[in-house]
């Protein structure tokens, strides 16, 4: 028999033996519908059809998860038109629980590689506002294109060092504190699980009471914050609420909380020889073998008082989407709106809610009237949109996937076989049937069910499409309809 991975908490586990055969078993794939793009009944359908074998999350509607042995999610064709976001389930639990509403503005501290801040973004309908920051810019890579593959409008990327995020970012509604911690829950995902025996759990620590302390002053009172990590390490969970609690006293609150048919324990209030505050028993721990998930921590609060500090923060309810220094309001808005209105028979409306906004790389961005981002240098808002070329303005995959839907022109129905071709970035030879709705050379919607896919760019001399699918996101090989 081997040696147990995590004998340390054979105290605080309710079944050891199931705790540590969960953590050596494959972790199944979950994902979760983006109703801005699709219904779970329809993305079901079609990926059962594809010969996935789905089974709803019952405490998540619209999430699903797919047996271990079965690959190839990133792949699917519905994967890359932003139908649905692959995520760990106990992962999906901090944005649940922290519940944002259209309106609201909400911090991700530690977004990256930003699943979270995208799942709040969409359960906010595209509206209000979501900040995903992270101190390493380089990690913020896969925000950038879930929020572009996504369709999202209300969400803008900073690169900012959490601990000492500005007061003039101004109040939030919710704070996410996703802190980084030793990954413990995330064994049954890494190869290396034989050395997580001794994780460093004192090592990040005090960066995390910091991070969650940061985390208070940013958010207004009466607005709540949600401390997770992925370990389950008491020093890295109770031990950092504790520690907070008390350094806001009377000014923050733990809020109890459960996600119904999904189960959790309470948080501890013993721990070796620490003794933690009798609240601290409402944070909830997710460990593996009741939900066949990874695990987690999470701590729900609620400011209650004032300022810690005199860092007032700025009043922010007459703030354009005008990122300083990076990002600006665009005059060309009508004037490429209308190049794409007259190429494609996307209605003028489509448009209605939503800000243009320009970069000095010469990209449009479509941003939401009501998104409020903070001030902060070099921080994009919104979905990247168009490049702004002299001669004609070139639809993102992006904004082809949120706005093709509607087009009435210059659209090409593909078979599976053309579907294949274009997300390897293959040319393929469309049919005389396939052209009836296109005007001639020139960039063209390739669409695939009720999905657009994308841009290309049909040559009548040549009588072929060119993929314009991204470089970043071509898969290989061919994909079963």
């Amino acid at each position: 028999m081997p040696p147990p991975l995590f004998a340390r908490y054979h105290d605080i586990v309710d079944d050891p033996a199931a705790f540590e055969a969960a953590c050596r078993t494959p972790l199944p794939h979950f994902f979760w519908t983006n109703p801005l793009r699709t219904t779970p009944e329809r993305l079901a359908r079609r990926l059962r059809a594809d010969g996935f074998a789905l089974r709803p999350l019952p405490w998540n509607p619209g999430a699903f998860r797919i047996p271990a042995e079965q690959t190839g999610l990133g792949r699917h064709w519905a994967y890359l038109a932003g139908h649905f976001q692959i995520q760990e389930a106990s992962a999906m639990v901090p944005a649940l629980v922290l519940a944002p509403a259209p309106g609201h503005r909400v911090l991700d501290l530690c977004a990256a590689p930003g699943n979270k801040t995208v799942q709040c973004a969409v359960a906010m309908n595209n509206r209000g506002t979501v900040v995903g920051n992270d101190l390493v810019c380089g990690r913020l890579s896969p925000l950038r294109q879930s929020i572009d593959r996504l369709g999202l409008f209300n969400v803008t990327v900073t690169c900012h060092d959490g601990v000492n995020y500005p007061p003039r970012t101004g109040p939030f509604d919710r704070v996410l504190v996703d802190a980084p911690c030793s990954c413990e829950g995330t064994t049954r995902r890494a190869s290396d699980a034989s050395r997580r025996r001794q994780p460093p759990h004192l090592r990040f620590q005090h960066k995390q009471v910091l991070l969650l302390s940061q985390a208070v002053r940013r958010c207004r009172v009466g607005g709540r914050i949600l401390y997770s990590t992925c370990t389950y390490a008491p020093e890295e969970n109770e031990a950092v609420v504790d520690a907070v609690l008390k350094r806001f006293d009377g000014r923050l609150q733990t809020v109890p909380f459960e996600v119904e048919h999904l189960q959790t324990s309470e948080g501890l209030t013993r721990w070796q020889q620490a003794t933690f505050l009798p609240e601290v028993a409402a944070a909830r721990r997710i460990w593996p073998h009741h939900n066949d998930t990874g695990g987690f921590f999470l701590a729900l609060l609620e400011r209650t008082d004032g300022p810690e500090d005199d860092s007032l923060p700025l009043p922010v309810s007459e703030k354009r989407p005008e990122p300083g220094g990076f990002q600006r309001l665009s005059g060309r808005r009508d004037d490429v709106l209308r190049m794409l209105s007259e190429r494609f028979g996307i209605p003028r409306n489509a448009w209605d809610g939503l800000v243009f906004l320009e970069n000095n790389a010469q990209i449009g961005f479509l941003a939401g009237d009501d998104h409020r981002p903070p001030d902060l240098a070099d921080q994009t808002s919104g979905l990247k949109c168009i490049h702004l070329r002299p001669r004609y303005p070139i639809l993102t995959t992006g904004a082809a996937a949120a706005f093709g839907p509607l087009a009435n022109r210059n659209r090409i129905a593909l078979t599976a076989g053309q579907r294949d071709a274009y997300l390897r970035r293959a040319p393929f030879t469309p049919t005389t049937a396939q052209l009836a709705d296109c005007d001639g050379t020139g960039y063209v919607l390739v669409c695939w069910h009720e999905a657009v896919l994308g841009l290309g760019f049909y040559g009548a001399d040549q009588g072929r499409v060119a993929s314009l699918f991204p470089k970043t996101m071509a898969i290989t090989g061919a994909n079963d309809a």
